[in-house]
């Protein structure tokens, strides 16, 4: 009986040893203050550090006539963010890192002075009380009797703590410390006409986190104009290239381009859809933003649903399943212009596939509301020569297409097809030197048969373009099947993929820019 007991004593002092062991395990939970600033924080036994992270309210500024002119001083708001580190009372030390950021989502500010005299300046004070005066890529200055950070027409991540340490050490008695920092923003007042600030808004949240923030066009652009963000934060974007005089082998235009791999390219949108779940039918893909519109293709290829069954429609066939990357059991084919038979030339504006089908029936069936975020497009359709087209690079196909050396030949309509070198440059740049398609032995490895897995456009059926080929009247460019580029006749079928430029005023509401979170627009 003495044993029996023993027995039940040693099983209840194990549950109670393994209890014990499992309480001095923590719980990791990750919250929201502000607006998406981070904060971690650790609900933590005896053995375990906790740091925890917290900030205050979001910076704002709003000049109105009310609140600022002549004699009314500076206008300004401050804000704090706090790390907090406890360490465990095991060995009552602990050192941890940190990042401070500020994020500036919306300024509107614009310098008012030909000097362009700072009139927005970041202020910080250091855990330790002293004064913040270098930010890699801010200057630090000083206006009239006020110093800080110029930050006048700044947006986007600015880093104000990088990997900063935060310990307690043996000598702390209360085995704690504790890093705040106070930011302000301020409007100078510079006493000269300030007039076109006036109304303009400016806000900005703290963000404090262990990990270190890799922004993208989805955390900057949300709720701003669609067009111009992307422009002011292509860098955020990897896949994003700025095609200025300096992009070896651009097209130098000043165009912001998406390039890369289908998969690895983040710019869908939906388009012709509030739905929750964005269907294939309503994805599309950004080629770019040009001057101040966003330039779209569809994502996938076009149904005889959408585009009718009059026009230039061919029939349904089943896909290439060697090279198809959608998700159709059919594919809806038509001609670039062969309704009007013997007669019919490779001229865009006889073409019924434009009129009727890509500007009638496909532009009534996406109803009003969405027509009206599609701009009319001076689209360049005076084409060029197969040499120029096929068997060259990107920069010359782009130059006799659409840039210094193209046909003085236009058609003005809100619905085109994508341009041959819209696709060239859908490649990474290591393909734009390479020609559209090499009938050499070896021309796999030297055209863009081989740009397959590093062009997002690619998607495995033949492709129409919206260029003829100026060698003979009955040809236009497309893209093949393999990837390659050549000249088909307008009586041959082909998929289509309708292409369009926004309004300048979309707005980008939400969304990632994946697949599966497509941006969303308004």
């Amino acid at each position: 009986m003495r044993n029996k007991r023993k027995s039940v004593l040693l099983v209840i002092t194990l549950i109670t040893l393994i209890i014990l062991v499992f309480g001095a395990t923590y719980a990791y939970f990750q919250a929201q203050t502000g607006l998406g600033a981070s904060a971690n924080i650790n609900v933590t036994a005896n053995t375990t550090d906790s740091l925890m992270f917290s900030v205050g309210n979001d910076l704002g500024l709003n000049i109105t006539q009310e609140n600022f002119g002549e004699g009314a001083g500076n206008q300004s708001d401050v804000t704090t963010a706090k790390a907090t580190l406890i360490a465990n009372n095991k060995t009552n030390v602990a050192s941890y890192n940190y990042y401070l950021y500020l994020l500036v989502r919306k300024n509107e500010f614009v310098y008012t002075t030909e000097e362009q005299t700072p009139e927005i300046l970041l202020q910080v004070t250091k855990p330790d009380g002293t004064v913040l005066t270098n930010i890699e890529g801010l200057n630090y200055v000083t206006v009239g009797d006020t110093s800080g950070f110029d930050i006048t027409t700044k947006k986007g991540l600015i880093t104000i703590a990088d990997n900063k340490l935060i310990e307690v050490l043996e000598s702390n008695a209360e085995h704690k410390t504790e890093d705040e920092w106070q930011v302000r923003i301020v409007f100078i007042n510079l006493d000269t006409n300030q007039q076109a600030n006036t109304e303009k808004q400016f806000s900005a949240q703290l963000k404090i986190q262990q990990e270190e923030i890799i922004l993208t066009i989805a955390d900057v652009c949300q709720n701003e104009n669609m067009a111009e963000c992307i422009k002011e934060n292509y860098t955020l974007d990897r896949s994003i290239y700025y095609h200025n005089e300096t992009l070896e082998n651009g097209a130098g235009d000043n165009s912001y381009r998406y390039a890369g791999g289908h998969d690895t390219v983040n710019n869908f949108v939906c388009f012709g859809s509030d739905d929750v779940t964005c269907s294939d039918d309503n994805l599309y893909r950004i080629i770019g933003v040009f001057d101040n519109q966003v330039k779209l293709i569809k994502y996938d290829y076009a149904t005889k649903e959408q585009l009718g069954t009059g026009g230039d429609y061919f029939r349904v066939e089943i896909p290439n399943a060697t090279y198809y990357k959608g998700s159709q059991s059919q594919i809806s084919r038509y001609f670039w212009n062969y309704a009007n038979a013997s007669s019919s030339k490779n001229n865009w504006n006889e073409s019924w596939l434009n009129t009727i089908n890509l500007n009638g029936t496909y532009l009534n069936n996406l109803g009003e509301t969405w027509r009206e975020k599609i701009a009319i497009t001076t689209w360049n359709v005076g084409g060029m020569s197969r040499v120029n087209g096929v068997n060259s690079n990107a920069k010359t196909a782009y130059n006799y297409e659409v840039g210094i050396k193209k046909t003085d030949k236009t058609y003005e309509a809100k619905v085109g097809l994508m341009y041959v070198s819209d696709y060239y440059y859908s490649a990474l740049p290591i393909h734009w030197t390479k020609q559209g398609y090499d009938v050499t032995s070896r021309g796999e490895t030297r055209d863009y048969r081989s740009a397959v897995n590093d062009t997002w456009l690619y998607m495995g059926e033949r492709d129409l373009t919206i260029s003829p080929c100026t060698d003979n009247t009955d040809s236009e460019f497309y893209m093949d099947n393999d990837g390659g580029v050549g000249t088909l006749g307008i009586y041959s079928s082909s998929t289509v993929r309708p292409t369009f430029n926004l309004v300048p005023s979309v707005e980008l509401a939400d969304g990632s820019g994946t697949k599966v979170d497509p941006f969303r627009i308004r």
